[in-house]
């Protein structure tokens, strides 16, 4: 998947996984300092917005180059919002019993 600037991940889960993931392929400069911003984070436990709960997210997961993150896929995800002229490559799947 191929984020650019402003864009994001809506808040969702996966019914259909079991768990799902996120590997990190090319990330822009933006995310690569330690400045303390989040960035293009992935968030995990903020419901979405259209449910007006307004809940923060319980975990933010820095992204890395060759990273893999592995979760159930039932944890509400998305991703922070960044502003970068390079995009946020990556790519994701969801694993099931067969």
């Amino acid at each position: 998947m191929r984020l650019r600037s402003s864009g994001r991940h809506a808040n969702h889960f996966h019914q259909e996984g079991w768990i799902s993931s996120a590997f990190y392929v090319q990330l822009p400069p933006s995310m690569l300092d330690d400045s303390g911003r989040t960035d293009g984070w992935i968030q995990f436990g903020a419901p979405p917005e259209e449910l007006h709960f307004d809940l923060p997210p319980r975990r933010l997961v820095q992204p890395r180059v060759g990273r893999l993150v592995l979760f159930p896929s039932y944890f509400w995800h998305g991703t922070v919002p960044f502003e970068d002229a390079m995009p946020r490559m990556t790519v994701a799947f969801d694993a099931a019993p067969a």
